[in-house]
């Protein structure tokens, strides 16, 4: 759901520690310093990460690309200011290695207009039987059509950024059912955004129900709290997957259900459906 800067000024040839410690910290350019520290860390983040999985040779030599490709009737985002509210095509991509992933998310409207443009890095800090913990940073691309002179809308499009970063701890109860936590922060770059945004969340997640020897259901049940600068709200929402064994396509439902909410755009029930498409390659590593 969510959501860069450039460094450096032109006119200074050369910066002390200092100044740059006082100009960030400045009203002025408080927007700018936000939007380099958040390339900071994304590149920071990005190249360590690269070195801890590099060093982790003997775990499995390889690399995944996996992906999913969904159609849907309504095109859904946790956050409310975020979703589409017609029918969208999304791609959710996955290429990397044991610990490291970069992770995309591409979503259009069926109109083929962008919708939003996500570009996770995820690294895999702990990974065991019974306990994980994820985290992960993202610029992101919200587009809106942009609004004439007059108040009406044209065929223009303006690009929203964000930058946000999420840990989720998880834990395997069993080998079909595990619980978590995930919780995003993400920071509006533009003028006229939401500058903070809070999303705290548990979930549940049964895999694996088996409907005959060939069918099975996942269910990913959540509860979470938003906040989004001053106004709040809390959300039960459920996931719901109907596939079959060894077959790329699968059936999707989201359903959505505000309990108390002040957020604007938001509604009492959202729900959706969509066909999905999902693939999955491992590629070994060359030694």
């Amino acid at each position: 759901m969510l959501p860069p800067p450039f460094l450096g000024n032109p006119n200074k040839t050369k910066v002390d520690g200092l100044s740059v410690v006082l100009s960030m910290l400045s009203k002025r350019n408080q927007r700018k310093s936000i939007l380099k520290l958040g390339l900071i860390l994304t590149m920071i983040f990005g190249l360590a990460s690269v070195g801890f999985s590099q060093t982790d040779e003997t775990e499995k030599p390889s690399y995944t690309f996996r992906g999913n490709i969904s159609a849907t009737n309504n095109g859904i985002s946790l956050v409310p200011t975020f979703s589409l509210g017609r029918p969208a095509v999304v791609f959710e991509l996955s290429l990397g290695g044991e610990r490291l992933s970069f992770d995309p998310e591409i979503r259009f409207a069926m109109d083929g207009k962008p919708w939003s443009f996500i570009l996770w890095w995820r690294y895999k800090v702990i990974k065991s039987e019974k306990f994980n913990l994820n985290m992960g940073v993202h610029p992101a691309f919200v587009f809106r059509e942009a609004l004439s002179t007059n108040g009406f809308k044209n065929d223009l499009m303006v690009a929203q950024r964000f930058f946000a970063s999420e840990v989720s701890p998880s834990y395997n109860i069993s080998k079909k059912v595990k619980i978590g936590l995930y919780y995003l922060h993400s920071l509006g770059l533009d003028q006229g955004l939401t500058k903070n945004t809070q999303f705290l969340a548990f979930n549940m997640n049964f895999s694996d129900i088996h409907l005959s020897d060939q069918i099975y259901l996942n269910i990913r049940p959540q509860v979470f709290y938003l906040k989004m600068d001053e106004r709040d709200g809390y959300y039960a929402n459920t996931s719901v997957l109907i596939a079959k064994r060894n077959f790329p396509l699968a059936i999707g439902s989201i359903v959505n259900r505000s309990l108390r909410s002040d957020i604007i755009g938001n509604k009492d029930w959202v729900w959706n459906v969509s066909l999905n498409y999902s693939f999955h390659k491992t590629f070994a590593r060359n030694n």
